[in-house]
């Protein structure tokens, strides 16, 4: 059995786009062209590739084949410029990349500038929790992902970034209100807390270390899916919350912000995990990254 190329770059486009018609756009074709191909591939491979939601999702097996897709392009987008016969009939590459929310905040942006300078490749970056950008790792959704995940996928190669540090912050009087006498259960369970998203479970994880696991979570919560708005809350006094050094290292100096207790922090492993084909421009990014990431992760002793 041999894949269709042009069937195969139609269904990443409609996963990576999250419907028929933006796939349709990003390829400059017809929405029905797209559907055709997508069908003639199900019906190849005898499997359903895309479950028809909005947005698109891929199937299991449609994972697999969205992979081989965006392997396979980067692969021939590298191997014809090495080759130096690139024409502008060859499609641009942009290679999927799934960054946590506090890295793609501090010090991602400065890898991206970097793969930038040496390489025309551009990165379709996805923002996710650094606890879940593996699972668009597994899925096949990105080829390369910031990750807490110490194990390699299947298929990956792993790198060591060190440790982001996460500072426990609030306002002096804040904590004059609700810790004046500690940074206990009853005291935890009565002061304001600051949350980024349903998956973030930071300071539920801080809040147990410090009271133990049968600490109540019946703090107020705000929910704040906004990194500066989140400093914003945390400065303005409208909770304490576990925040990146690098982002609130100036407030503390100055005095706005405070750590809850002595040593208020926890140190967050950060590894970048990649698939591991022997692609120039991979290697580039690679590179990139691990550069980056130490002017600002903290490298472990």
């Amino acid at each position: 059995m041999r894949i269709d190329h042009a069937q195969l770059r139609a269904l990443a486009a409609v996963i990576r786009e999250g419907s028929f018609d933006r796939a349709a756009q990003s390829l400059n074709v017809t929405a029905s062209a797209v559907s055709q191909r997508v069908k003639a591939l199900e019906d190849r491979v005898g499997r359903l590739l895309v479950k028809r939601s909005s947005p698109a999702v891929a199937t299991p097996e449609g994972q697999v084949l969205v992979q081989l897709a965006e392997q396979t392009a980067l692969l021939e987008h590298d191997a014809l410029h090495r080759m130096g016969i690139a024409d502008e009939d060859l499609p641009h590459a942009s290679i999927p990349v799934a960054v946590n929310h506090d890295s793609l905040e501090t010090w991602f942006p400065e890898a991206a500038l970097s793969f930038a300078r040496q390489t025309g490749t551009t990165l379709d970056l996805r923002s996710e929790d650094q606890d879940h950008t593996v699972a668009l790792l597994r899925q096949g959704a990105v080829l390369g992902a910031v990750t807490t995940l110490d194990e390699p996928v299947q298929g990956c190669q792993i790198h060591a970034l060190g440790s982001i540090r996460y500072a426990a912050t609030c306002t002096q009087a804040f904590h004059d209100r609700y810790f004046a006498k500690g940074v206990n259960a009853q005291s935890l369970a009565q002061a304001p807390v600051l949350v980024f998203n349903r998956k973030d479970d930071m300071q539920a994880r801080f809040a147990r270390r410090l009271a133990g696991d049968d600490l109540p979570m019946t703090a107020p919560t705000w929910w704040i899916p906004s990194t500066r708005a989140f400093v914003q809350a945390n400065v303005g006094g409208l909770g304490w919350t576990m925040n990146p050094l690098p982002l609130v290292k100036r407030h503390l100096d100055a005095g706005r912000l405070v750590l809850m207790k002595p040593r208020a922090w926890e140190d967050v492993p950060l590894y970048w995990q990649h698939w591991k084909g022997d692609v120039q421009t991979m290697a580039l990014l690679t590179r990139a990254v691990l550069a980056a990431s130490a002017t600002l992760v903290r490298r472990r002793r």
